[in-house]
């Protein structure tokens, strides 16, 4: 009788209640994790505070891996592993846990998962954006400011419990930013927000139409979600 190789199916579990933070790197989603933490989220984190970025990243370098395999693999059983590591560790935080995202197409295999889920989308100018990358050394990254910013309007539009908001508006301190926070049920602490640290502003650096349009596009949300 022949045996069947067969791999048993492994199936996802179910997020209960999912708080992420997601943007471009360099566009203040370490920020927002910030005003978060005031408001009591935990966050899964295991990356140090260095120079760049004194407070801390928090990031959680495993899921931020698992980011990009799901981009280029989807639901594999290896990723569902993976991914119900990090959903367990969600579940099982006491209070309020939140997770980071930097590839933000990433978020929509949370999404699928997840009883309830809010989300805070972060974005920035990508001329201050990509000066800021490129003062870290960083030139490349797995999605352009484009891609992924593309893609941030495509998870606002699915998700009902989310926001968005400019790096520049928080930095600023702007009135509109705790309301918004608000709307998703947290009273963030805006003093956190030190303006001080605040490394590329201004950056004449060259940047493309459709990113241009792109970001006006973007503000345009910023707005509807501060009236």
């Amino acid at each position: 009788m022949a045996i069947k190789n067969e791999k048993k199916e492994i199936r996802p579990f179910i997020l209960k209640n999912g708080i992420f933070v997601a943007g471009h790197p360099r566009s203040g989603t370490s920020l927002v994790c910030q005003l978060l933490e005031s408001a009591g989220v935990n966050f899964l984190s295991d990356v140090k505070p260095d120079q760049y970025n004194n407070e801390g990243y928090f990031e959680l370098s495993s899921a931020k891996e698992l980011e990009k395999r799901l981009i280029d693999e989807a639901m594999t059983n290896e990723n569902i592993i993976s991914l119900n590591k990090i959903v367990k560790t969600l579940n099982d935080t006491k209070g309020l846990s939140g997770l980071k995202i930097v590839h933000i197409p990433s978020i929509f295999f949370y999404n699928h998962i997840a009883k309830n889920i809010r989300a805070i989308f972060i974005f920035r100018n990508p001329a201050d954006v990509k000066s800021s990358m490129l003062r870290r050394g960083i030139s490349k990254f797995k999605l352009t400011w484009f891609e992924n910013n593309n893609a941030l309007i495509s998870a606002y539009e699915n998700i009902e419990k989310s926001i968005i908001l400019s790096y520049e508006s928080i930095i600023e301190g702007k009135s509109c930013v705790k309301k918004a926070f608000k709307k998703l049920g947290f009273n963030v602490d805006m003093t956190v927000i030190k303006r001080g640290s605040q490394t590329q502003k201004n950056s004449k650096l060259v940047i493309t139409d459709e990113e241009i349009k792109l970001y006006k596009l973007l503000k345009k949300f910023e707005k509807q979600i501060c009236k």
